[in-house]
């Protein structure tokens, strides 16, 4: 109604409105549109572009703009229309061309992003951005080769392109080419951050490129030297964060062998505590992510079935399958609860794998893994089934924020209409997936997916688990029939 109600008083404003004042407000939207898009407050500017169609709809740099502002946001579906749109008043316009591209790189459309970005060149040879985020798709389509020729294309039309290091790096990291990857991460260092950045600054992605390339080396404290400068730009950035601790394990490993092998000796815990059998049943899981060196990811899982030595733990798709590239990760580990009492030493951990995997198109994002190893004491949750009133009492174990095995109290707001899912009262941070939660009799009712933040100030927020019986009707599929 308010959109309706706003196109009224602009045609109306225009109507009445001198030719002179008309064109004096298009050139201060424009301004505005350039400079809330350049300080990449989206909103904003969509809300400018969106004013400047009403004025101005035959602008094909407007619509195109407006995509591309739609695009940050995350909008995909509608950022499409408006670069259609765009592109149907002017077929020539090389921006155009690479927004698309973005939007199909957002929905994983790599094949036709890769044509639009080529597009985009043919149109104007000398665009930077273009043969950035060429290479970007290139790369996550495994051609590596193709994608070190666009980066290095785009940083011979600007060497100041501080992204493009970055990227040019992490291909010639992936190429095993670890001395020409260093000195593009360092040079990427002599350049000036971008504190605006994406997922997060240049900076901070070139220490933690430079921490995974030094760690692949065998220079652990180097590793860690660098690894510490990126969580200290960004402390949120995840893969930095966690490519500390695993650094860190590893060092450990290194030089207290002896006092580990006795701490991974300790099979058994004491049972004062009643949630140590729980604990037991959750498992961090560890993932390495080798596109774009990232590294280190961790996620939570728990167990679902054994038979013997073989345990079968569920979690989500995106805890092992990296979000960018659909690329599974290597080195996956899962390691059990030992006590909340013992030293701060790397805890053992068994190699698991992928048996079955929804797809991503599937409305369901989870993951069965299989390992062999784990001590005898750990068994099976206990499943409740049925249905799930409002306000109910939950809580989840997972691992946020590298809380292992953190207890998070919680009620149930009510049922997801449009797909079953639980609604639950809380935010969990990265590392939370997979979590179980548990009734108040601590049997599972779901597994958490996702959780969105409500505020910035505190942890409020909304979280997303799938109802065990969703989960359940799913490995009756894959044929896994628990207890």
């Amino acid at each position: 109604m308010k959109v309706v109600r706003l196109a009224w008083v602009l045609t109306l404003a225009l109507m009445i409105m001198p030719p002179t004042t008309v064109a004096q407000t298009l050139e201060q939207l424009w301004q505005q549109g350039e400079t809330a898009q350049a300080q990449k407050k989206y909103p904003e500017a969509e809300r400018i572009w969106r004013q400047i169609i009403q004025l101005d709809p035959n602008s094909a740099v407007a619509f195109s703009n407006l995509c591309a502002a739609l695009f940050r946001q995350n909008k995909l579906d509608e950022a499409l229309i408006f670069c259609q749109k765009a592109l149907a008043l002017d077929p020539k316009l090389p921006e155009t061309y690479k927004n698309i591209g973005n939007v199909l790189y957002g929905q994983k459309k790599l094949t036709e992003a890769e044509e639009m970005y080529r597009r985009a060149i043919a149109l104007d040879d000398k665009y930077v951005d273009a043969y950035n985020n060429l290479g970007n798709v290139l790369s996550d389509q495994k051609k590596l080769k193709e994608a070190e020729e666009m980066f290095r294309r785009a940083l011979a039309l600007d060497d100041k392109f501080v992204y493009a290091y970055n990227n040019l790096g992490a291909v010639l990291y992936n190429q095993k080419k670890l001395t020409e990857a260093e000195e593009m991460y360092r040079r990427s260092l002599d350049l000036p951050d971008d504190t605006t950045g994406t997922p997060t600054t240049p900076h901070t992605l070139a220490h933690n490129n430079l921490g995974r390339l030094l760690q692949e080396q065998g220079k652990l404290e180097a590793a860690i030297a660098e690894f510490e400068k990126a969580t200290k730009i960004d402390p949120k950035f995840e893969f930095a964060t966690n490519n500390l601790q695993e650094a860190r394990r590893l060092l450990s490993l290194q030089q207290q062998p002896e006092q580990i092998i006795a701490l991974n000796n300790t099979k058994y815990l004491p049972q004062e505590d009643p949630l140590t059998r729980i604990k037991r049943s959750i498992v961090k899981i560890s993932v390495v992510f080798t596109g774009n060196a990232k590294g280190t990811a961790y996620g939570t899982g728990y167990v679902i079935k054994r038979r013997g030595t073989t345990v079968w733990i569920i979690t989500n798709r995106h805890v092992v399958v990296d979000r960018d590239t659909e690329q599974r990760g290597d080195n996956l580990e899962v390691e059990p609860y030992y006590g909340e009492n013992l030293p701060n030493l790397p805890r053992d951990r068994v190699v698991a794998k992928i048996i079955h995997i929804t797809q991503p198109q599937e409305n369901l994002d989870l993951a069965l893994l299989e390992v062999t190893g784990l001590p005898d004491d750990i068994s099976p949750l206990t499943f409740h089934q049925g249905e799930i009133n409002p306000q109910t009492p939950i809580s989840i174990i997972g691992h946020p924020e590298s809380k292992d095995w953190s207890k998070y109290e919680a009620i149930t707001i009510g049922i997801q209409s449009s797909s079953g899912n639980l609604l639950i009262d809380v935010s969990l941070a990265v590392g939370g997936s997979g979590s179980p939660v548990f009734d108040q009799e601590m049997r599972v009712i779901g597994l958490m997916f996702k959780t969105i933040n409500e505020s910035q100030i505190d942890s409020s927020g909304i979280g997303f688990a799938y109802p065990i019986d969703r989960i359940l009707q799913k490995l009756a599929q894959w044929q896994v029939v628990v207890p």
